[in-house]
């Protein structure tokens, strides 16, 4: 029988559990982030929410160069709909540091 519950967990060092979230759900989350802050580049230091969008970008550049990877060209759509940069390096040395969620 199943009840509905997702009990895939992560440890990390110093002894603390994170629940996996989905992809929507962490979808979900970037839309907070942009609406909070306007944009979505998330910076690395901003938690959970940093390391997806780095899995993103290593994702799509994986897609891309015809490799194995967990991106899609449906997400890659949807992401690339809301404003979402695969490559941030370039519009980040124009945008001051607090300006993306440091």
């Amino acid at each position: 029988m199943e009840v509905g519950f997702v009990f895939n967990v992560n440890k990390r060092s110093g002894g603390c559990t994170t629940v996996q979230k989905s992809w929507e759900d962490r979808f979900q989350d970037l839309l907070a982030f942009k609406e909070e802050y306007g944009h979505t580049l998330v910076h690395s230091s901003y938690g959970p929410l940093a390391g997806w969008v780095r899995n993103q970008r290593d994702g799509y550049r994986k897609m891309k160069a015809g490799k194995q990877s967990a991106m899609t060209a449906e997400k890659a759509l949807r992401l690339t709909e809301v404003g979402f940069h695969f490559d941030a390096t370039r519009v980040r040395a124009r945008t001051n540091r607090h300006e993306y969620g440091c």
